[in-house]
């Protein structure tokens, strides 16, 4: 794996990038006809992600039935969405807020499996890069964008649809209002921007720094006595930042679904 990774552009890693890349004949026809319609490795990874949350729950759901106390991966796994729970949801919502969690849980999950398969080197293989989907920014658009609906949405259920315009904007003098309108419809504009190019920044900086520094190993093996000494640092390097990555990988799962929660509360509980 080190060779190929090494050698490739580092931007191989981010960009979309075609799943049979280098196939010849009936395999090379297939990944040219998904590309034309926007069928990315990346692409292809996302929908594996959310084969993957949905397996994850459905197995879940099944153990709960099965054992009292859970354990292993069921008992870590657990410990994730109570925390969820505990620490972000109820804290924002209330208890009556515990109907939001499915949602809030699937979030989570699905992108914290997304940035994880970015860190699966089988898929650095196949096609020589371009294995990270939540590196590509239509796909973290693409979550913000049903983070924006669901929000909205469900705000709307709970209020209605008038009092939920009403209370968009705060109750200013009516010389102000015309302002406060523009530069509230700008902050409701932003939300899902911010949380698209948070989560697309933070995965496409991570893998590019990652390849940019294993690169430097087969820039340094050639060279005189030292560029072995220098490649084998570089190497330990990035096995360092890949264990930071794994951490990132976490961090923007839950910082996504926080802020969703956050902007679900305001949605919800206006008087808030």
């Amino acid at each position: 794996m080190m060779p190929i990774l090494a050698a490739a552009n580092p931007m191989d890693h981010v960009e979309p990038s075609n799943l049979f890349e280098g196939f010849e004949g009936a395999l090379a026809d297939l990944g040219g006809t998904l590309g034309r319609i926007g069928i990315t490795k990346q692409v292809l990874l996302f929908l594996l992600a959310g084969i993957l949350t949905a397996a994850l729950f459905f197995w879940r759901a099944r153990r709960v039935r099965d054992e009292r106390v859970p354990r292993g991966f069921g008992n870590l796994l657990e410990t994730i969405m109570l925390y969820i729970r505990d620490q972000v949801a109820r804290p924002f919502l209330g208890k009556e807020g515990d109907r939001f969690l499915p949602m809030l849980w699937t979030f989570f999950f699905f992108i914290l499996i997304s940035n994880l398969l970015g860190m699966v080197p089988l898929f650095d293989y196949l096609g020589h890069g371009g294995n990270t989907p939540t590196g590509d920014i239509k796909l973290t658009a693409a979550l913000a964008v049903c983070s924006f609906f669901l929000y909205h949405g469900l705000g709307i259920k709970e209020q209605g649809l008038v009092h939920y315009v009403k209370n968009l904007f705060p109750h200013v003098p009516i010389f102000i209002l015309p302002l406060i309108i523009v530069v509230e419809l700008v902050a409701h504009l932003v939300r899902p921007c911010a949380l698209a190019i948070r989560l697309f920044a933070n995965m496409l900086a991570g893998h590019v720094m990652l390849a940019t520094i294993v690169g430097f190993t087969s820039v340094w093996v050639g060279w005189l006595h030292w560029g072995v000494g220098v490649s084998l640092i570089c190497y330990l390097g990035s096995v360092a930042l890949t264990f930071l990555e794994l951490l990132v990988a976490a961090i923007q799962a839950f910082v996504f679904t926080f802020l969703t929660t956050v902007f679900l509360a305001g949605a919800v509980h206006p008087e808030h």
